[in-house]
């Protein structure tokens, strides 16, 4: 039975739902759980028909509330390390978001903490309501959160903010979290229905465009400064001249001229 899975995916209209199902201990993250979601990922993005993903939890009491502190607690030091670690599960899960071809949204419902508030941070897009908290509780566990972590966190929010976050450990409201660029999107008791109908808009967008610039703006994300190198810039100014060069660049111009919606197919 698919509530008994520990990922559930449906699918709506060109939009991938992806829920984190553990309800019971607030969809807390295993290892087995983050390998489903990078699976889940990889096998998406070979989809044409996919052109955005969403990642929620299931209920509403949390989006997720981290790492399951319980299964931490049989495991040795070595293997929670490599767990959230470089090349662990949880990092492969982030650089399956990252590198998915699409825009990921985030629907965070409730709480988010510790990795959890690290995987919505990797997606592209958050979405939060009144309801939402976030944070990164590590210090006040006893432990210290990988560098690949903090490093993203300075990257979305910048040092002080970051600083902020890890240094209070404190669950930030959802204003906070607004003005922090944590969320990227405030609405109402609404969340779902809100969420959805902005997946539906981003998903009716040009693929490639929408391709292309989320690969370039990976590419500027990680690279020193902010700013390309001549290989990098080559691959990203060939990807626009093909963007340029599409049927939905002259579909695009042609749907503006004749004041219509424009009807996008990829070529």
């Amino acid at each position: 039975m698919a509530e008994d899975r520990e990922l559930i995916e449906e699918r709506r209209d060109g939009i991938a739902v992806l829920t984190l199902n553990r309800p019971h201990n607030g969809n807390a993250l295993t290892g087995s759980l983050l390998e489903e979601l990078e699976a889940g990922l990889l096998s998406l993005a070979g989809e044409p028909g996919v052109r955005c993903v969403v990642i929620r939890g299931a209920g509403d009491r949390a989006f997720s509330l981290g790492m399951d502190l319980m299964a931490m607690s049989v495991c040795t030091p070595e293997e929670n390390q490599a767990l959230i670690g470089a090349g662990g599960p949880l990092r492969r899960a982030i650089e399956a978001i990252e590198s998915f071809p699409y825009p990921v949204i985030a629907m965070v419902q409730g709480y988010a903490a510790g990795a959890a508030c690290e995987l919505a941070l990797s997606c592209d897009i958050r979405t939060g309501s009144g309801r939402t908290r976030m944070g990164m509780p590590p210090a006040r566990l006893g432990m210290a959160y990988p560098p690949e972590g903090l490093e993203r966190f300075v990257r979305k929010l910048g040092f002080a903010r970051a600083s902020r976050v890890f240094l209070t450990a404190k669950y930030f409201e959802a204003d906070e979290l607004y003005a922090m660029g944590l969320l990227d999107f405030l609405c109402g008791d609404e969340l779902e229905g809100f969420t959805m109908e902005l997946a539906r808009s981003v998903s009716r967008k040009a693929p490639r465009s929408m391709k292309a610039h989320k690969r370039t703006l990976r590419e500027i994300a990680s690279s020193p400064g902010g700013v390309l190198d001549d290989a990098a810039r080559a691959g990203v100014n060939e990807l626009v001249a093909q963007t340029m060069r599409s049927s939905d660049a002259e579909e695009g111009i042609r749907a503006f001229l004749e004041k219509r919606s424009p009807e996008f197919t990829g070529e």
